[in-house]
């Protein structure tokens, strides 16, 4: 031995360590992760369910790989869109982690049992404020259920979530040029110091207590797990934007062995997980 190890004269070698593994037969080891992901406009068009050509990549995908779904809507509209796809989850988090599912296809109707729920009940003087803003938008359509309380938070919409999927574009487009929604949010935020108010998907604003927003799924996941991945990777249409998916991503900045992607659509998301593989 020549004190580094290895039985042949002259150390290693960088050709010798760079090829450890094929020398010897051994595979190198595959890192484990763990992915985390928003659901609409990431894994679906938005408001629409999973295409067909997503379908076909995401049923052999979820053979090999683990993953939570973290979603500002509620558990129906969620299956809406996943295309039975939440059954294979490890878990799913609704209204923006403030109820936590278990997917079990046993259960009759909603295939999930329920393990928490975050009870929020929104003060009348907010109420009476979205109220005003929607009557005073100069955004000339209202389609219907503008405010939506889902018990654990507040969804509100000018255009509302009963609007067609032209309404829906119109008004994404009219808000990108106007700024509506982050200017409406900010006057939440404002006001109601114990609030957070942040833009969700295309046409809505996610409200809810402070500090109940997505980056509390993270905690719970790690404890989910018996034993923690290599890597924990995140994706989102909503970080960059600062929207819903940013505060999840935040954490993760800030804590070892995670990543985070920020998708502008299916498209990007299927990209990344084959560049995974």
């Amino acid at each position: 031995m020549n004190g580094k190890g290895d039985k042949w004269r002259g150390g290693w070698s960088s050709q010798y360590a760079d090829n450890f593994d094929s020398i010897f037969g051994k595979r190198k080891k595959v890192m484990s992760r763990v992915f985390i992901f928003d659901v609409d406009g990431t894994l679906t068009p938005s408001r629409q369910p999973m295409t067909k050509e997503f379908q076909k990549f995401f049923s052999e995908w979820v053979k090999k790989n683990k993953f939570y779904l973290v979603t500002g809507s509620d558990l129906p509209k969620l299956q809406e869109q996943m295309c039975y796809f939440d059954i294979e989850a490890e878990g799913i988090f609704t209204c923006c982690g403030n109820e936590f599912w278990r997917p079990d296809p046993h259960i009759v109707n909603i295939s999930a049992e329920q393990i928490y729920r975050q009870e929020f009940k929104p003060p009348q003087n907010l109420l009476t404020y979205l109220g005003h803003e929607l009557r005073k938008s100069d955004y000339p359509h209202r389609c219907g259920n503008h405010i939506e309380d889902r018990g654990t938070m507040l969804n509100f919409s000018i255009v509302g979530r009963d609007c067609s999927y032209e309404d829906r574009l119109d008004y994404h487009k009219y808000d990108t040029d106007n700024k509506e929604r982050e200017k409406i949010a900010k006057t939440i935020r404002d006001g109601w110091p114990d609030l957070d108010a942040v833009i969700g998907g295309q046409i809505s604003i996610d409200i809810y207590p402070k500090g109940q927003d997505k980056s509390q799924v993270f905690g719970i996941i790690e404890q989910d797990r018996l034993v923690q991945p290599d890597e924990y990777v995140f994706i989102g249409d909503g970080i960059k934007n600062g929207g819903n998916d940013y505060p999840l991503a935040h954490l993760m900045d800030e804590l070892e062995g995670c990543d985070w992607h920020h998708v502008e659509g299916w498209e990007q998301t299927m990209k990344i997980l084959k560049e995974y593989e």
